[in-house]
């Protein structure tokens, strides 16, 4: 009867899987934030066009 509560090897794998294509993505996701952030630091932001929001009034 305790086999009755075990999940399948197939169910375990597949949440393993998921498990880690998950945090692989949030580890992407955290790497490039952090990219990003160094290479807006290094931008000549004396270059950057001001915008005027009034042309959108």
């Amino acid at each position: 009867m305790s086999g009755q509560n075990a999940m399948p090897k197939g169910l375990i794998f597949l949440l393993v899987m998921i498990a880690v294509i998950v945090i692989y993505t949030i580890a992407k996701i955290v790497s490039y934030n952090r990219l990003s952030e160094q290479q807006w630091k290094q931008v000549d932001k004396s270059k950057l066009k001001e915008w005027d929001d009034d042309e959108w009034d």
